[in-house]
């Protein structure tokens, strides 16, 4: 029975994606647009192929492609950490192309994640909230970068394999893959707290032990930094320098006024729709737009935290309360709160939680699950014309 339920999950995992990928590209075959962030410079398919392994290579997956095949060439690139570029260039080497590569391997990762997050959340959920988890996670508004040269579908496969492991009693196996999950994005390290609560055994300790790869990774890193650019930090001062995410004094708590006082600011011009000050950015109103529905995400990703806490057990909410508290520890400059939705992918509780709402709301889980799917079309198009999505 599992066995079969896993293949099902799978089935409807692809299909949904693969659906919305081939619709997004048709939306390029009507209006083509000249891709900046990534122009591959191998060309093994024709020209449709072209376009739909090209659909969603905007934005970051130039620097995932670029790390790929030149390697850690600049301070910049170092905010984006190995584990994927490393599986991309890795797999480039039998299809021949670093762009197709990346996309095979964020597909593949994706479908894997769901299906072990069918497999936790089945005994938590039973087999319909389980059944939704997937169904939630795979219309989510951003998931179209599991069709993209991204490190999310990866991510959230080695984090959620973790957390299984885990819950199974297979220490060892949780470390290496919480490792790799922390050499795949730094939020990883926010599993620690929660596998420490999974093994915890006051007579056994010693099963703790494998825990240590997690923070184990990042050193790594950091000390490959060191010996190859002269920076063991390099990656968390490109996060400033490039990207304008800085660590302020007051850790999360300074994340959390900035998101505030901009997502107020940011409904208030757009109620009373104020006139752009002169010189004001271009952008303003776009700005305003983001500041205010991404501090709704947050708000609804904290209400989730505490039902996952209700729910699930604590360690589902410790990973929760410890992703959002790292990502509220770097807010961005203008959007402090940007690529919030993006980086929830990863923070898998959430997506439980909200099956387990849904569970008695039969109402509520239709009008989520259409609400996500039009979005998500809408954010998938956009995305592939180069619109900053998440």
């Amino acid at each position: 029975m599992p066995r079969s339920a896993d293949l099902r999950v799978a089935r409807v995992f692809l299909a949904i994606r693969i659906a919305y990928w081939i619709g997004a590209a048709v939306t390029l075959i009507w209006s083509p647009i000249g891709n900046p962030a990534y122009r591959p410079p191998f060309r093994a398919w024709f020209a449709l192929g072209d376009t739909l392994f090209d659909t969603f290579a905007q934005w970051d997956s130039g620097w995932f492609i670029h790390i790929a095949q030149h390697g850690y060439d600049s301070k910049k690139s170092t905010a984006f950490l190995p584990v994927y570029p490393l599986l991309v260039r890795g797999v480039a080497d039998v299809v021949r192309s670093d762009v197709v590569a990346a996309v095979l391997v964020s597909l593949a990762a994706a479908t894997v994640a769901v299906v072990v997050l069918h497999s936790l959340a089945r005994p938590l959920l039973g087999e319909r909230g389980a059944y939704d988890t997937v169904l939630l996670v795979a219309l989510y508004p951003i998931a179209f970068v599991f069709t993209a040269a991204y490190s999310d579908g990866l991510f959230l496969a080695l984090a959620a394999g973790s957390f299984l492991a885990a819950t199974q009693r297979r220490p060892l196996v949780a470390g290496v893959l919480g490792g790799l999950a922390c050499g795949t994005r730094l939020v990883g390290l926010a599993l620690l707290p929660a596998l420490v609560v999974l093994l915890w055994d006051r007579r056994r300790l010693y099963v703790l032990a494998p825990l240590i790869l997690l923070p184990a990774a990042v050193g790594a890193y950091a000390l490959y930094l060191d010996r190859h650019l002269g920076d063991a930090w390099a990656f968390v001062d490109a996060q400033g320098v490039y990207w304008q995410r800085h660590v302020h004094g007051g850790g999360p708590f300074s994340g959390i006024w900035l998101a505030v006082r901009d997502g107020y600011q940011g409904a208030s011009e757009l109620v009373q729709h104020l006139p752009r000050a002169p010189g004001a950015p271009k952008h303003n109103d776009q700005w305003s737009s983001w500041n205010v529905i991404q501090l709704l995400v947050l708000i609804a990703a904290t209400w989730l935290t505490w039902v996952a806490y209700r729910r699930l057990g604590l360690a589902y909410a410790l990973y929760s309360a410890a992703t959002l508290l790292i990502v509220l520890t770097s807010p961005a400059d203008v959007v402090p709160l940007v690529s919030l939705p993006r980086f929830l992918l990863g923070d898998f509780p959430l997506f439980l939680a909200l099956a387990a709402v849904c569970a008695t709301r039969p109402r509520l889980r239709s009008s989520l699950l259409i609400g996500f799917a039009a979005v998500g079309g809408a954010a998938a198009v956009g995305f592939a014309h180069h619109v900053w999505i998440a």
